[in-house]
This record gives C-alpha cells, structure tokens and sequence, in this order.
C-alpha cells in the first residue's frame, strides 16, 4: 500500500507559490467534488496493451496499474475511504476530449505533451519514455538487426560501411505524412541507402506487413509499436528494440486547472514508479529492464 505523508499545518500552506499543500486550496481545487460524489473518473483507450485494456469491469495494463494507486493514494485522504473508481474505455480519437470536458479526472493511457494538448489538458510527471522507434521480426539478419538496434562496435568508417550495407536494399514502411515518414525519408537520403521505402495507411497495416514478411521493418511511435505488437497471434516472433531514433516522454492528461489534484496524482505516481516496486511493474507489463530503461525510470519520480 502506498503511504501518504503526514501533512502538517506548518507545511500546509502556499501550495501554488511554495510548492507544498494546502489543506483549503486543495478543498477549493477539486477534492470536495470527490468527497462529495466518492467517485473517481478514470478513462482509458481500449486495446492500446501493454498500457490499457480490457473491459471497464476488468480493465487492465501499465497505465492501468498506475491509475488504481492514485486511487488508493487518494483514500488515505480524510473523508476518502469509501471512494470508488468508475472506469469509462473510450475511443483512442475520445481520450483527449473526454478529459478536457470533464467528464473523467484521469486519462490512464499515457501521451506525448505537446503545447496543443496542453491547451486542453494538464499532465502528470511522465511514466514513459517514447519516441521514434521500429518494430522488426526476431530472426531478421543480425546486419539489419545491429544497426536497427544501436548494436556497434566502433563509430569508424569500416563500422559506418558496416551499417550501411546492412540497412541498404531492405524495406521500410512508415505510416503515410508522418514524422517518422519524413525522418526515414531523410535518412535513406543521407546514408545513400538502395532500400525500398512503403508509405502504408495505417499502423495497424505496418505491423501486419512486418509479420508477414512483406517489408522489413516499421517505423513509428514506440508506444503505439509496443501496443500493436500485444495484439499479434505472432507477438513472439517480432520484437521492438529499446533504440530510440527520436525521444519523447509521455504523461497521463488530467483534468485542466486542477493543480491540486494534479499535485496528489503526482505524489501518487512518484511512490509507485520508486525503487523495486517500479521496477517490478515495469517488468511485468513491458518486459525486463534494459539499463536505458532504468536509467529513465529513475528520472520521473520526484523527490518528497
């Protein structure tokens, strides 16, 4: 169970312009509304495993997992025992609007911040770390799989060559007018690479072709990848390295305005990312730990 520090009159106040809490600023920011209905709103997107899924009776993930100890955290306030979570699974295209709506507290599938997002959500400390990265099959030829995965041995011309004749007259796909469209795009340019370049339609259409042996990498956002991939009948045979082309950290979007709130999901996820008990859910929603993944989830918690 997660504890909540003890809070103390002294400590309470200024919450906005000293960085602590206020027992009145957090009642006039939210917290009654949950102690008055004892419900809290939780959405999530369904089927986007490892991260959220399942039915709003089960749902399940890492996001999930995240989401269920700021509900417990949140009980450990006065007048929170009894409180309840209501799950809503919504549409990918609905998360966003939902929250900024009001009509949930917390979006439990984690993304990107960017300024327009911001304008219509705030945002947790992140939980994850995506960016640009590649889904590609386990027995593709290590001369493919070393470069795709950051594998080398020295940054000299002989290892450049190396790279280049491992990644030359393969097939790419990336999803048509994306970022990851553009990057490859470039970088074929300036490797001077003979390799075939699909644009497809659909995320869902890349992975396919990977697993069908009809191209040999994907390009995209690692979290989507990561998703997709738990969806396959052929999850085992492909593999999405822990390279990542292009990084982006990625938060829970909570309800706007609401800094206190925002302040005890905050301190709830701080908790729960910490030491051995992050580490340990980590492990069992997205695999074990690379040192790179380690070392960036040490960097989200922040200190009491």
């Amino acid at each position: 169970m997660i504890s909540l520090p003890k809070l103390t009159a002294s400590c309470l106040a200024g919450l906005l312009l000293s960085g602590t809490v206020d027992g009145q600023v957090l009642a006039a920011e939210g917290l009654d509304r949950l102690r008055d209905s004892h419900v809290l709103s939780l959405g999530y997107v369904e089927g986007f495993a490892p991260f959220s899924s399942g039915s709003e009776q089960a749902p399940q993930g890492y996001a999930v997992e995240l989401c269920n100890a700021v509900a417990e955290y949140l009980r450990q306030l006065p007048a929170m025992a009894d409180l309840q979570v209501r799950w809503r699974a919504l549409p990918e295209a609905q998360g966003l609007a939902a929250v900024a709506a009001g009509d949930i507290d917390l979006l439990c599938t984690p993304m990107v911040e960017t300024i327009s997002r911001r304008g219509a959500a705030d945002f947790s400390i992140p939980v994850f770390t995506s960016g640009l990265a590649v889904l590609v099959r386990r027995d593709a030829p290590d001369t493919l799989l070393g470069p795709l995965s950051g594998r080398s041995g020295d940054n000299g011309p002989r290892w450049r060559a190396t790279i280049n004749a491992g990644l030359s007259k393969h097939s790419f796909a990336v999803l048509r007018g994306s970022l990851s469209s553009r990057w490859v795009q470039a970088r074929i340019r300036q490797l001077g690479l003979q390799s075939t370049l699909e644009e497809v339609s659909t995320y869902e259409e890349g992975v396919r072709r990977v697993a069908e042996r009809k191209v040999d990498a994907f390009f995209a956002d690692r979290v989507i990848l990561l998703a997709l991939q738990a969806r396959q009948a052929e999850r085992e045979q492909l593999v999405v390295p822990d390279r990542l082309f292009a990084m982006s950290r990625v938060a829970l979007p909570v309800r706007r305005g609401d800094d206190a709130f925002r302040l005890l999901v905050d301190s709830a996820l701080s908790k729960v990312l910490s030491g051995a008990q992050g580490e340990a859910l980590f492990a069992r929603y997205l695999g074990p730990l690379s040192d790179q993944d380690r070392l960036l989830q040490g960097l989200y918690p922040l200190p009491d």
